[in-house]
């Protein structure tokens, strides 16, 4: 049947669609922020006749402190309270907010923490149930570091699912397909030798962050070598990228990992007018089966970030989860 529910994937999704920030400062003027829910509805909607639903349990704040410092987690709350409309900082790295595209409103603490619940939902039903899951929320979280938030990312999520898996004496891998470097998971696991982050992402010479995503970022301590950045060029095609995936699948692979997380973004398909890559829709079929046909790991959790055009959001997502799981 057409639409029978595939139970190869389960999926845990909320798009929390009371937060709504409504504008960002770019080089100097104000422009309507892309962060919406209206950005991954169609993605909701595709997968939740696709395929069977996980429903969000509450989880303990303290999963948000062992990774955010208690001073940064009690700004965003204390600032989510008191904020009138919506707050904006106007300059670099002054503010907690370290850019001046992530607003604060009064709905963010509430989303953010919820957005989290998400993805540790998923996290736990794929070590519970060892089976894969793809945690479907917003706002998204990779650019959140231990004492800052930006990039519209406020908590973030994939970080505090590695750590709780981290607590259950797992290493982690983190594969990174944002078109933007994140910043805030290697930020948190720099230090870390039982979390690998491996991120394929725009040059940061030219793209944002722009202050980190270098290749001579390696990590520090016991930990160097468990992080690799792998930055390319604008316009980067599939034949590129897939260069830079077997590397970056090769890295998982010498790190043998018991779970791997994938942040995936999909802001590097060509018609996403955020990122800046050129891939195509049938590429992103490609990159799911070089990645299913190279790894085999007992547990894999993929958490939705960026991607900002609905229809190439969708997609994008389509053709991942095809070449994944099989058409």
């Amino acid at each position: 049947m057409a639409n029978e529910k595939k139970a190869s994937l389960y999926f845990c999704a909320e798009l929390n669609e009371y937060f709504i920030p409504k504008k960002e400062i770019d080089n100097g003027r104000f422009i309507r922020n892309p962060e919406r829910p209206s950005r991954l509805k169609l993605v909701l909607d595709y997968i939740q006749e696709r395929f069977q639903e996980i429903q969000p349990t509450e989880f303990s704040e303290e999963h948000i402190l062992k990774v955010h410092s208690e001073k940064y987690f009690n700004y965003i709350v204390k600032k989510s309270q008191e904020v009138d409309e919506e707050y904006l900082p106007e300059v670099f790295f002054v503010d907690p907010i370290f850019d001046t595209g992530t607003p604060i409103r009064r709905e963010t603490f509430s989303a953010a923490k919820r957005a989290v619940d998400v993805v540790l939902s998923a996290t736990k039903y794929a070590v519970d149930n060892k089976t894969p899951t793809y945690a479907l929320t917003r706002p998204p979280g990779h650019h959140a570091m231990t004492d800052f938030g930006g990039g519209y990312c406020y908590f973030n999520n994939v970080a505090i699912a590695a750590k709780f898996l981290e607590e259950k004496g797992m290493r982690i891998a983190i594969l990174d397909l944002d078109f933007h470097h994140g910043n805030g998971t290697q930020d948190i696991f720099y230090k870390d030798p039982n979390v690998l982050y491996v991120s394929i992402h725009g040059d940061p010479k030219r793209f944002y962050p722009w202050f980190s995503g270098y290749e001579t970022e390696r990590g520090e301590g016991k930990a160097y070598g468990t992080n690799l950045n792998i930055p390319l060029p604008g316009n980067t095609d599939i034949e590129m990228y897939k260069e830079a995936l077997k590397r970056a699948i090769q890295k998982i692979q010498d790190f043998k990992p018991d779970a791997l997380m994938i942040s995936l973004g999909t802001d590097t398909h060509v018609k996403d007018p955020v990122g800046k890559f050129s891939l195509l829709s049938q590429d992103f079929k490609k990159i799911g089966v070089l990645i299913t046909s190279s790894l085999e790991i007992d547990y894999l959790v993929i958490v939705h970030e960026g991607g900002y055009n609905p229809k190439s959001n969708l997609s994008a997502v389509k053709n991942f989860l095809a070449g994944l799981f099989g058409d």
